[in-house]
C-alpha cells in the first residue's frame, strides 16, 4: 500500500454494462460513491461503460486506479472480492465480460512499457448473479453495493487520499434502474 499526496491523480472508476444485469455494478457503485463522498479535486470519478482499450487514458500518469466491476470467481453470487494488478496479470482476477478484461490488461501493460501505468491498481468486485440482457441487478450485488462504495472509500483514505462522506448526499442518477427510487439508494 502506498500514500498518495493530495496533488496525485487517482481515478475511480466503474466498469460494466447497465443494460446486461449484474454487469452493471461498477456503474452502480461509482454513481453512489459520487453521491455519498466527497473527494479532493485530484480524484476523478467515472463510469466508463465499457472501454476496451479507450481505458489507457484514463489510467495514463495515475498514482492510484481503483476499478469498480462485476468479476468471475468461484464464490457466491454477491461476494465482494479485492484485487490488486498482480492478481489480474496472473489471471487470478478475470472482470466478468472478456471485452472488459483484455482492455484493461492490455493497458496496463502499454503503459507499463511507456513507464506510465498507475502506481497502484485495486479492483473491487463483485460476484453477478445473472448477466443476461435486460435482466436488472439482482437483489445479492444489489445488497453489496454500499459495502464496495464504503470499502472504496475506506481504500482511499488509507492511503492518504482526500475523501470523506457527505453531509447530505447527492441525489443519484440511476435511470437504468427504474424499479429503485434514486433517494433511496442516496440515504441508504
Amino acid at each position: 500500500m502506498t500514500s498518495v499526496k493530495r496533488s496525485h491523480r487517482v481515478c475511480v472508476i466503474g466498469i460494466g454494462n447497465v443494460l446486461i444485469g449484474d454487469d452493471g455494478f461498477g456503474p452502480l457503485v461509482v454513481e453512489m460513491f459520487r453521491c455519498r463522498y466527497e473527494c479532493g479535486s485530484n480524484v476523478e470519478v467515472l463510469d466508463l461503460g465499457t472501454p476496451g482499450l479507450d481505458l489507457s487514458p484514463y489510467l495514463y500518469g495515475t498514482d492510484l486506479v481503483v476499478i469498480a466491476d462485476a468479476v468471475h470467481a468461484d464464490e457466491a453470487p454477491g461476494t465482494l472480492c479485492v484485487y490488486c494488478e498482480a492478481d489480474l496479470l496472473s489471471r487470478r482476477a478475470q472482470l466478468r465480460l472478456t471485452a472488459h478484461d483484455p482492455g484493461l490488461q492490455e493497458s496496463i501493460a502499454q503503459l507499463r512499457v511507456a513507464d506510465h501505468a498507475p502506481a497502484e491498481l485495486i479492483i473491487v468486485g463483485v460476484v453477478p448473479e445473472r448477466c443476461g440482457l435486460g435482466d436488472g441487478l439482482s437483489r445479492p450485488v444489489r445488497d453489496t453495493a454500499w459495502s464496495a462504495v464504503d470499502l472504496i472509500a475506506r481504500l482511499l483514505e488509507e492511503r492518504g487520499v482526500d475523501c470523506h462522506r457527505r453531509l447530505v448526499p447527492a441525489r443519484p442518477n440511476l435511470w437504468w434502474l427504474p424499479d429503485v427510487r434514486s433517494e433511496s439508494i442516496a440515504t441508504a
